[in-house]
């Protein structure tokens, strides 16, 4: 199977309470040419029931992958996107669709480059993206709508969020693209670290600022999560994502040391 540029594309769906819009999704995602399906911790998951809503899409249903935990399922992601009505306690970079699509050429590698693991992010039906979601994405997309009326089901989320990457990227929304290949847009200067890596700082993170001081019982939560997240928001090489976690792991290497030998002077 050849390699399309949705294939960067990757949606995850949070806890999906009803298998029906499940098979909505994968159907929505047919039609547009988006082939990579995620479930996290789906609840009592009934794959006929899928099928029902899917049509046509059974191939999907049949390809996707399921996760236990959200960090699981973004873990080798280049880019976590949240879908929300809200930007959370520590919001990332809070845009509407419109404004997020219109730099997706600069950003998504054209075909015959490597791709691009960008994960959309949906939340569970009932309640959308939590605060923990929320605080992992590079960006936090709301889709306009009305104030009296804001929310979209989920599947229709999906749709709408799916067409805008498609006419932006594929059918002359912004640039001449055709066919679901892209021809001349350039390949972004590098690859990005995936989560993996971002996972890694957040623990140095954790230990420097409670090590330190910055972070105590009582401090206010939001404090260290706005520190990880504005390092999420940081465009970094993996070469540069390297030198910061070398770096943070030498300050923490340093503090447990000095912790280490007052302990000792204290005892001496």
């Amino acid at each position: 199977m050849s390699q399309t540029i949705q294939d960067n594309f990757h949606i995850v769906l949070v806890e999906p309470a009803d298998s029906l819009n499940v098979g909505s999704v994968a159907r929505a995602m047919m039609n547009l040419g988006f082939r990579n399906l995620h479930l996290i911790a789906p609840r009592n998951y009934d794959r006929a029931a899928a099928r029902v809503t899917a049509r046509r899409a059974d191939p999907l249903l049949e390809t996707m992958v399921f996760h236990q935990t959200f960090d699981q399922a973004i873990a080798e992601m280049d880019e976590v996107v949240g879908l929300a009505l809200r930007e959370g306690d520590q919001p990332a970079h809070f845009v509407t669709l419109p404004r997020w699509t219109e730099v997706l050429p600069e950003r998504v590698p054209s075909v015959g480059h490597p791709l691009r693991k960008i994960a959309l992010v949906f939340g569970p039906e009932n309640s959308g993206l939590r605060n923990e979601h929320l605080a992992e994405c590079r960006s936090v997309i709301r889709i306009p709508s009305t104030d009296e009326f804001a929310a979209f089901n989920l599947a229709q989320s999906v749709l709408l969020v799916l067409y805008d990457v498609h006419r932006v990227l594929l059918t002359g929304g912004q640039g001449s693209f055709s066919r679901g290949v892209l021809g001349e847009a350039a390949p972004p200067e590098s690859r990005r670290p995936d989560w993996n890596h971002y996972f890694q700082l957040d623990r140095h993170l954790d230990a420097v600022m409670t090590q330190t001081g910055f972070v105590r019982e009582g401090s206010p939560k939001p404090v260290p999560e706005t520190v990880k997240s504005l390092f999420r928001r940081l465009e970094m090489t993996p070469r540069e994502m390297g030198i910061l976690l070398a770096l943070f792991a030498r300050i923490h290497a340093v503090l447990l040391r000095d912790r280490a030998s007052d302990k000792e002077d204290t005892r001496t």
